[in-house]
């Protein structure tokens, strides 16, 4: 996954390392392998749409997106 971590690397103003990397590529082994190139302790953050029906509006359903729900996810520094 490291050869491909290019083209999901985020601009340097935003504060995510790596965004947009679809939900089929999320494993436990490419975590370990975006911590090893990092180095630092990492957030995962899921994003894509909610259900209508959870409850949440429109402006906070991509924010508490749940993994089962998640297109794609964000990796941040912790």
């Amino acid at each position: 996954m490291s050869t491909t971590l290019k083209s999901y690397r985020s601009p340097p103003w935003e504060t995510s390392l790596y965004k947009k990397i679809p939900m089929s590529k999320y494993s436990r082994e490419s975590m370990q392998v975006i911590r090893e190139v990092v180095g630092k302790p990492l957030r995962v953050r899921f994003r894509g749409p909610r259900p209508a029906d959870s409850g949440r509006s429109l402006f906070n359903r991509q924010s508490s997106c749940l993994k089962q729900d998640a297109v794609t996810f964000t990796v941040y520094f912790r």
